[in-house]
């Protein structure tokens, strides 16, 4: 019975032993989960940075655009309120059926009083 206690022994103190020389596993899986956690947050971040360089390009183009839509629709609506001047309604209907402020219409017709005689 001592011989088999004494062997036990032997064999758990050469078995704790090998576990320290042993390869640690969930060690090298921790450090590559951790590598691959940084790749995707670096990877994230320039995209971001992408993101946000495409969105101002976007918003640059856009502005020309937007400042040029609203220069012709100004320019319709004078076209529209002077041919409206040119037939005879007053100056208060025009204001009324252009839905703009009566001074507003005021200031187009004699901003363009060389166009209309």
């Amino acid at each position: 019975m001592t011989i088999m206690i004494i062997i036990l022994f032997i064999i758990s103190i050469a078995l704790i032993g090998i576990s320290f020389f042993q390869r640690d596993n969930v060690k090298e899986l921790e450090q590559e989960l951790d590598h691959l956690q940084l790749s995707a947050m670096q990877e994230i971040y320039k995209l971001k940075k992408k993101m946000r360089i495409v969105e101002e390009e976007l918003l640059q183009n856009d502005a020309p655009l937007k400042e040029q839509s609203n220069q012709d629709e100004e320019k319709g609506n004078t076209k529209r309120i002077l041919a409206k001047y040119r037939q005879g309604m007053s100056i208060e209907a025009i204001a009324l059926s252009e839905a703009t402020s009566v001074e507003e219409v005021r200031l187009i017709v004699e901003q363009n009083e060389r166009v209309l005689t």
